[in-house]
């Protein structure tokens, strides 16, 4: 990183026909400095960097485009925080609402996800634990006789099964498919009912 960095530093320094005792009076650094950058022989402090790229009216960000791999690789971060539901379903929900929540106004794209995912994460989260409430209580009848009924029971597991099937296959088809969408430079899309707008 540091060579490509010290190169494009040398690039705008030679277009704009700085010499480097040039840029390095300008930027208030040493000669040397601006030497060891650019032959990558240093990392130098990002207060640094930054008064060396502002004499072209850059940020080093701008110049090898660290925001945006930054920003992605964040997003993709969490999009895949969603797979967390099928460990624990709260868990599913509490992540993702965290890293939206401490990145929504750093990032661009964070705030537009995190409503969606959430909001995605929800509609799935309610319905998911309606139905375990549902099973639950249909049982609970046959509890209180003292005998299990194996035909409450069957049904009950039977709907445990399915909607824990169907909830699950959702949460997995909505992750890959918003990871694919976002390497292809795409908005993601999750369907869900906006708790949050």
């Amino acid at each position: 990183m540091e060579n490509k960095i010290g190169q494009q530093l040398k690039n705008l320094r030679v277009q704009s026909g700085y010499s480097q005792e040039d840029l390095a009076q300008q930027a208030g650094v040493s000669l040397r400095t601006v030497q060891r950058f650019e032959n990558a022989e240093t990392t130098p402090r990002g207060d640094t960097v930054k008064r060396l790229f502002q004499i072209f009216g850059k940020s080093p960000e701008e110049v090898l485009d660290w925001s945006k791999e930054e920003q992605k690789g964040f997003l993709y971060t969490m999009i895949l925080s969603g797979l967390l539901f099928l460990f624990s379903p709260m868990l599913g929900l509490v992540i993702p609402l965290v890293l939206w929540l401490n990145r929504r106004n750093k990032i661009e794209g964070v705030d537009y996800l995190g409503k969606k995912l959430v909001n995605f994460q929800l509609t799935l989260l309610i319905p998911y634990y309606i139905v375990r409430l549902i099973g639950y209580l249909r049982v609970l009848p046959s509890f209180n006789d003292g005998e299990i009924s194996i035909g409450f029971f069957q049904w009950s597991f039977q709907l445990f099964i399915w909607s824990t099937a169907i909830t699950f296959g959702a949460v997995i088809l909505m992750t890959a498919v918003n990871c694919y969408r976002l390497y292809r430079n795409q908005t993601v899309f999750y369907f869900g009912i906006p708790f949050i707008r």
